[in-house]
């Protein structure tokens, strides 16, 4: 995971058919753009720092999402997360089924203004993860 100053660079940490886990470091001043997650629900922890989350496609809301903060999003959810403050911040993401196309929105007109591929790669642990986040796994493996 990186905190880097020419630009956030998300880690694909675990992932298979089904979900997929990346870490994603933030400096100050650094954001996405308002976008959505295609067909994929997602969750969001925030370990390190503090976000702002701002939601909505034409009636923008902001919310604060402190270090131990979880947000659940689902395929229609649509938002921004910025980096407002004076120190860094480190989130985690999961997403189901797999996140493959995001949609990004204009934040004064909410109307779509493009649609990316994302480029999963292999995860950095590759591994099966099963064996290790599940109790019945363990007797398995």
């Amino acid at each position: 995971m990186h905190h880097d100053p020419g630009g956030r660079r998300p880690v694909r940490l675990l992932g298979n058919e089904r979900y997929e886990v990346w870490v994603i470091g933030w400096i100050p001043g650094q954001a996405v753009e308002l976008h959505d997650h295609g067909a994929s629900a997602g969750a969001l922890v925030v370990t390190e720092g503090e976000l702002v989350e701002i939601t909505g496609r034409s009636r923008l809301r902001r919310r604060v999402l402190r270090t131990g903060t979880t947000r659940v999003m689902g395929p229609a959810h649509v938002h921004d997360i910025v980096n407002a403050g004076p120190a860094r911040a480190t989130s985690i993401h999961v997403y189901s089924p797999p996140l493959r196309l995001m949609t990004f929105f204009d934040p004064v007109g909410g109307h779509p203004t493009r649609t990316e591929r994302v480029a999963a790669g292999a995860p950095v642990l590759g591994l099966d993860p099963a064996p290790f986040l599940h109790p019945a796994g363990a007797a398995r493996g």
